[in-house]
């Protein structure tokens, strides 16, 4: 299992197996960010791309949630897969999904909708109710 913290940088593609399952794919990418003591300054290091495939269940809720551009975190099953093109051996690599979440510290905005009803002024006095 690995975490890769990046952002998705193409469509959700979505199919319906024959066999009735779901497949939601994407393609991720993962940029290092190191901090340069010559000129003080944060810079871009060595990137990461992955395509990541989520079946069933995480298949349908990446359709409905993820989009272009987004910042996520996925964790899941690193998979290696070997091929030839133009007589030269290669390696592609992708991840199968186990988890997929939207990564909140670099989210823009979830919508301008509060989650919850603010409270009156009047109530704020009172003990917050536990969860």
């Amino acid at each position: 299992m690995i975490t890769v913290v990046g952002t998705v940088v193409s469509d959700i593609t979505y199919k319906h197996g024959e066999d009735g399952k779901t497949n939601a794919f994407f393609r991720v990418n993962s940029t290092e960010r190191r901090y340069n003591t010559a000129n003080g300054d944060w810079e871009d290091g060595e990137s990461l791309w992955l395509g990541v495939s989520c079946w069933r269940k995480l298949a349908d809720s990446v359709k409905t949630t993820l989009s272009k551009g987004d910042p996520v975190i996925v964790q899941g099953k690193l998979r290696i897969r070997h091929y030839e093109k133009d007589d030269v051996k290669r390696q592609a690599f992708g991840l199968d999904a186990s988890h997929v979440g939207l990564d909140l510290g670099r989210v823009q905005s979830l919508g301008s909708a509060p989650l919850v009803e603010p409270r009156a002024a009047e109530d704020l006095t009172e003990e917050p109710v536990p969860f």
